[in-house]
């Protein structure tokens, strides 16, 4: 399922699980009619290949037979599309996908796309994520750079889900940044740089807590590499089997 696409420059090959040629890839203008990736979409294009690894390394975590994914935050939608065909078209699975966003022109377009490529398990809404619900279990919540608190509402919705696979990418953290009032981290908060990445680094590990606390296993991982966007780190939480919500476990989570 993999192939490999020609080394750019001096690097060594990549292998990917998508190589360009894919009719998503071309019409949302990654790649050309001859499937060769634009220049100056390649790091999206690495972006898009990433994220799929990231789904591949945690299959063994979602049930087998037909899949129900939530992209909250959806945006232009690149993410909903390339996890679609991976699961459809890659994998052979049944899939039912939903992506919701606030941008009605970008919702539109992403609905018109999913048409012209015959995807009929993606549907695109327009609204407030933190409104949507849905009465069938979700298997899965995907969500890339959902600005500072709507990662929050990304998070908490897949929790009440109870998904079995939660991958999201938070964008900025500005809620904590204009909070923050702490005399012993003043040596820190005093450079607004530094206070930033106090900021991000305390604000994704306290929803790594949370989320510890209600059911999940988290960890941390690199979206790709750091050198491409700085918006890097990837929240990834598995549900637990067998959760007691008043387990000693629970409760030292929620202490934290």
């Amino acid at each position: 399922d993999i192939e490999t696409l020609a080394p750019e420059g001096n690097d060594h090959k990549k292998s990917y699980i998508l190589d360009g040629s894919e009719p998503f890839l071309k019409l949302l203008g990654v790649s050309d009619r001859d499937g060769r990736v634009y220049d100056k979409r390649r790091a999206k294009f690495r972006q898009i290949n990433r994220f799929l690894e990231h789904i591949r390394d945690v299959l063994k975590y979602i049930p087998e037979g037909d899949i129900r994914i939530c992209d909250l935050c959806c945006g232009k939608s690149y993410l909903s599309f390339a996890v679609y065909h991976y699961f459809a078209n890659v994998l052979g699975r049944k899939v039912y996908m939903t992506g919701v966003d606030l941008k009605r022109d970008v919702i539109e377009y992403c609905s018109d796309v999913a048409k012209k490529l015959g995807f009929d398990g993606l549907e695109f809404l327009c609204g407030d994520v933190s409104l949507y619900n849905t009465d069938e279990h979700v298997n899965m919540v995907v969500s890339l750079h959902a600005c500072d608190i709507a990662t929050d509402i990304v998070l908490q919705k897949a929790v009440e889900w109870d998904a079995d696979v939660i991958l999201s990418t938070p964008c900025c953290h500005h809620e904590m940044n204009r909070l923050l009032d702490c005399e012993s981290l003043a040596f820190i908060a005093d450079y607004s740089m530094l206070k930033q990445k106090l900021c991000d680094a305390a604000t994704d590990a306290l929803r790594l807590c949370r989320l510890e606390s209600q059911g999940y296993t988290t960890s941390t991982v690199e979206l790709i590499d750091p050198n491409e966007t700085p918006k890097n780190v990837m929240l990834r939480a598995l549900r637990k089997k067998n959760f007691d919500e008043n387990s000693a476990e629970a409760r030292k989570a929620r202490e934290r």
